[in-house]
């Protein structure tokens, strides 16, 4: 068991916690808690190192095991150098150093998001998850947008890093990757009501921070435009509930209807 966070490999986490540029270098990223292990694991996640505090309850400990029966490397350590690991105040006792996935890119792009200078962590992850539930295929990360593996932003997302590909370009490289997909501008006012566009073709959606919405870049080169109405007194919504509105009507308009049964 380590019980110094002197130690190199703690160093080391503690490293990829705080650091963006050892996150990119390693192409790694810290995960916490149990029930996001229990998502990498579902989703074939294979950590480099699993990281675990010496009292574990019985869902955390057959989460390690499991790991350990599929080839990652084990480190007990005390509590003390469990919270010099960990990125939150009370951890609960497990963490996992995982690859960035690979980011494919779908063979046929019907629904993209790009987020353009989205620069507070919880926001970012929230409409990651977002993004995820909503059936979003590639997330897009523009210039100016915080890390997404910054460790506030994984928290937020809760496991959303391991299913629709994230890919961090430039403005003109992701504007080259959507290849001629028609480009949809969020806008707190001016657009048209989201729910008066027909979604069903393919687009990509840009969400841009709340203050002051998607930069002159995408605002340049939006084909259509789309607000959300709201009450006079009422500046803008949050970035990630004004994202959750339309692409769920955007869902909802790609769902088959199910007819209803006779009573």
């Amino acid at each position: 068991m380590i019980t110094s966070p002197t130690n190199t490999r703690v160093q080391w986490i503690r490293s990829l916690q705080r650091k963006r540029r050892a996150r990119q270098l390693e192409g790694l990223f810290v995960i916490e808690g149990t029930r996001l292990g229990e998502e990498a694991l579902r989703a074939g996640v294979a950590p480099q190192l699993v990281v675990h505090a010496p009292q574990l309850d019985d869902r955390t400990s057959t989460l390690v095991h499991t790991f350990a029966h599929r080839g990652a490397s084990i480190l007990p350590v005390s509590d003390h150098v469990m919270r010099a690991c960990a990125a939150t105040e009370t951890p609960q006792g497990f963490l996992a150093v995982v690859p960035m996935p690979a980011p494919p890119s779908p063979p046929l792009l019907t629904l993209a998001i790009v987020a353009d200078g989205i620069t507070d962590p919880g926001n970012l992850g929230t409409l990651l998850r977002t993004a995820w539930a909503a059936g979003v295929e590639v997330m897009f990360l523009g210039p100016g947008t915080v890390d997404a593996y910054n460790p506030k932003v994984v928290r937020s997302a809760m496991g959303a890093h391991f299913h629709p590909p994230l890919v961090s370009d430039t403005d003109e490289g992701i504007l080259g990757r959507l290849a001629g997909t028609p480009v949809w501008l969020t806008k707190p006012r001016g657009g048209l009501a989201y729910d008066r566009l027909d979604a069903r073709s393919p687009l990509a959606l840009v969400i841009g921070q709340e203050a002051h919405g998607p930069g002159e870049f995408w605002r340049r080169r939006a084909d259509r435009a789309v607000s959300i109405p709201m009450d006079d007194g009422v500046e803008s919504l949050n970035a990630a509930i004004a994202a959750a509105v339309v692409l769920f009507e955007i869902r909802r308009q790609r769902t088959p209807s199910v007819p209803e049964a006779n009573p």
